[in-house]
């Protein structure tokens, strides 16, 4: 299977091609360019190292997020546009599962992306047998402190937390000394993974209706709503704007 895979949810930009496992182009920007500008540039080299053209895809595999809003837009927007055009499957990966990939796979794994104010999106993943991550806890928008209080359950040498920022490094060292960590610039998610993830998931069954996976509402959306607009009674923010 021939796979195009690529994320834009995090700082970094990552785009892989991938054929029956063997990842035949990797192209990682870390370079302060907006992802719009880098995302299509980066898939058309991969494609011309891998010595494919975009036709000869099977599977586009994108993370959903959550993550940098206008990042997940961008990659889930490119992803659909070409699946539905080229009539090619779509998978689309939570970006958190994606950097738990990252981890050991003994440990609970508990992947974040820093949401500011001692906030984080984060999810508990574990590897079963097969080398397929299993969510344990859904992804989801916590402050750190609630975090906390539900892995008291777990063992502290059984954690790890992947792509912590510093001062999530500091939360996580009071609370769970023991707990392994892995910081944010050693924890780059990789879309050659990304692609290995996509070839034992389900793809998209209706490409319209695919979204962006959030997880809290952007600022201009919480200032809507807080001006009286409901869903409930009027059109929804998306079909306002």
């Amino acid at each position: 299977m021939k796979i195009l895979a690529f994320d834009t949810s995090n700082k970094p930009l990552s785009v892989a091609v991938v054929v029956d496992g063997k990842v035949l182009a990797h192209i990682e920007s870390t370079e302060k360019k907006t992802h719009s500008v880098s995302l299509l540039p980066d898939i058309q080299d991969g494609l011309q190292e891998a010595g494919l053209t975009v036709n000869d895809i099977d599977l586009i595999a994108v993370a959903k997020g959550p993550g940098s809003y206008t990042g997940v837009r961008i990659a889930v927007t490119v992803a659909k546009t070409l699946a539905d055009t080229l009539n090619k499957k779509l998978v689309g990966v939570s970006s958190l599962k994606l950097l738990a990939a990252n981890g050991d796979k003994k440990h609970l794994l508990v992947p974040l992306m820093d949401a500011r104010n001692d906030n984080a999106f984060a999810g508990v993943y574990v590897t079963n047998r097969d080398g397929r991550l299993l969510t344990v806890i859904a992804d989801h928008h916590t402050s750190m402190a609630n975090l906390f209080e539900t892995l008291k359950q777990y063992e502290p040498n059984e954690l790890e937390f992947i792509n912590a920022t510093p001062r999530l490094q500091e939360l996580i060292q009071k609370q769970f000394p023991e707990a392994t960590i892995i910081m944010s610039e050693n924890s780059l998610p990789a879309a050659g993974k990304l692609a290995k993830i996509a070839e034992t998931t389900k793809p998209v069954k209706d490409i319209d209706n695919f979204i962006p996976t959030y997880l809290r509402l952007t600022q201009a959306e919480h200032d809507w709503y807080a001006k009286g607009n409901k869903e409930d009674k009027n059109v929804s923010y998306v079909e306002e704007i």
